[in-house]
This record gives C-alpha cells, structure tokens and sequence, in this order.
C-alpha cells in the first residue's frame, strides 16, 4: 500500500461508484477503505460485506509476490501495490477488485466473462479521478 493514510470523501466514493456501476456489464460498485468500511456504493444490495470481502482479498492479494515465493505470505511486500485482481468462478457473476489509491479499493460485480472487457474503462475512470486529485502527477 502505498504511505497515504488519507481516506476518500464518502460523497466523491458514491460519485466513484456510481460512475462506475453505469460502466456497461456492471451490475454493482462498491469502493471502501482497507479496514473494510463501505465509503460508498451504487446498486449493491450489501455495502458493508461487500467492502469487507473486497478489502480482505485486496490485502491478501497485495501480499501475493509476482515470482511465486510464497515465504513471508501475509506481510505485505514492500512496494506492493494493487492494481487489480479477478475473481472468477463457475456461477454468474465475476468480482473485479482495483486499488484506487493506497488505502483505498473499489469492487465491482460483472456479468461472468465481462471483467476482461471492462477492466480498461474502469482503468481510465480510475486515471482521471486520481488526476483530478493529484493535480501534481499530471505529465
């Protein structure tokens, strides 16, 4: 995570989720804090064990190495950070988890086999919420 302890506004999370739920093959969105907290959610019928569930896989999956080194498993790594992980089973419905900033994730839940198509409008919506926000990190 990165060193930020800085948490999102809950009414600009609810504009993030929102803005993400109308993505097309987005059923609902959540974005919470990595203590599990819901800061804001659109067409999701349980905000809170949504954000939990996501913030524990988005820790968890911050702490997976890259090469396959398992030692040292639940420490998170230094320097890692979370772009995004995939969560895809046999039913209906795919989970996409992305770091927004260090201490702050957003989840969504797709129609199975659609994450892969949305992930880069997602991606984009992200980029232009963090240069809004951090006006310094344009280039």
């Amino acid at each position: 995570m990165a060193t930020s302890t800085a948490t999102m506004d809950r009414a600009v999370a609810s504009r993030l989720a929102a803005a993400i739920a109308a993505i097309d093959g987005v059923r609902s969105a959540v974005v919470c804090d990595a203590e599990g907290a819901a800061l804001g959610a659109s067409a999701c019928a349980e905000p809170a064990r949504e954000a939990a569930l996501a913030s524990f896989v988005a820790l968890r999956a911050e702490a997976l190495p890259v090469d396959g080194d398992l030692r040292g498993m639940g420490r998170q790594l230094a320097g890692s950070r979370l772009d995004h992980v995939l969560v895809s089973g046999p039913g209906a419905v795919d989970s996409l988890i992305c770091g927004v900033d260090g201490q702050t994730y957003i989840a969504l839940s797709a129609a199975s086999g659609r994450a892969p198509t949305i992930l880069p409008a997602v991606t984009q919506m992200l980029r232009r919420y963090a240069l809004n926000t951090h006006p310094a990190t344009r280039r």
